[in-house]
């Protein structure tokens, strides 16, 4: 049971599957936010090697060029390097730029306490 569990986890984090999803929640979450703003988002996955992301709003654009295999995420906003870092996975680039996008939209993600 835990091999299969285990090579379950494998199998789903290590494919475009898993990038490709966690492209799809920040689109999703960007399109509950525009607030009648022109934002268009989109993200090409290449073969799980490059992950280039295009932001744009009607004020910026904006381009993540994220390289999987040497875990390097470039920020370039108008053609100028906002930032170029390495990383030490490829959990830590997706959660970089997908916080930055939220920085840039002013979104606070929220959580909500139960008491019981």
């Amino acid at each position: 049971m835990i091999k299969k569990w285990n090579q379950f986890i494998r199998e789903f984090v290590e494919t475009d599957n898993y990038i490709d999803s966690k492209m799809q929640e920040l689109k999703d979450l960007i399109d509950n936010v525009t607030n009648g703003q022109n934002i268009i988002y989109e993200w090409e996955n290449k073969d799980d090697h490059q992950l280039i992301i295009s932001f744009s709003t009607d004020e910026l654009s904006i381009k993540y060029d994220f390289n999987i295999d040497d875990l390097y995420v470039v920020k370039t906003s108008d053609d100028d390097i906002n930032f170029e870092t390495n990383v030490s996975s490829i959990d830590e680039g997706l959660d970089m730029i997908e916080k930055d996008i939220q920085l840039i939209l002013n979104i606070q993600e929220r959580y909500i306490s139960k008491k019981f």
